[in-house]
């Protein structure tokens, strides 16, 4: 729990900074004030999920396609918050929050493709060396 909520710190810093640039964006684009309030549950929530997400992609117990398919999962609610935070202001196509999950599901495919293809590479050369000291 302790190495989630550090990955949490440092998420919810990240989200603020995200969050005020696209509450600039709001008010300078359409001159409008958004709650704090709201705003600020936005950056609680987010925060969460995607702290979330990094601690499953992270988790070194289970199956990691089990892992990443899981947190993409919990990457998606994150998302449908942030609509709902700045409503129709940031996201006035609907279908433009389906096309960030897709974008999403494919860096995660390639994430996912880099990290296979590192771990079959370990699993390889850990298995040379003890075929190397079975034979000595």
């Amino acid at each position: 729990m302790k190495r989630y909520f550090n990955i949490y710190l440092k998420v919810f810093f990240f989200m603020s900074v995200l969050f005020l640039m696209l509450s600039l964006i709001v008010v300078r684009r359409f001159d409008v004030t958004l709650p704090f309030a709201r705003i600020s549950y936005g950056i609680f929530v987010v925060s969460a999920f995607v702290s979330l997400t990094l601690w499953l992609f992270k988790l070194e117990k289970g199956n990691s396609i089990i892992n990443v398919i899981l947190g993409y999962f919990m990457l998606i609610p994150g998302i449908l918050v942030i609509r709902n935070v700045y409503g129709n202001y940031l996201f006035r196509l609907s279908s433009l929050i389906y096309i960030i999950m897709i974008a999403i599901g494919i860096i995660y495919g390639i994430v996912l493709w880099i990290v296979s293809k590192k771990y079959k590479q370990q699993v390889d050369d850990l298995n040379k060396l003890i075929e190397k000291q079975n034979k000595s």
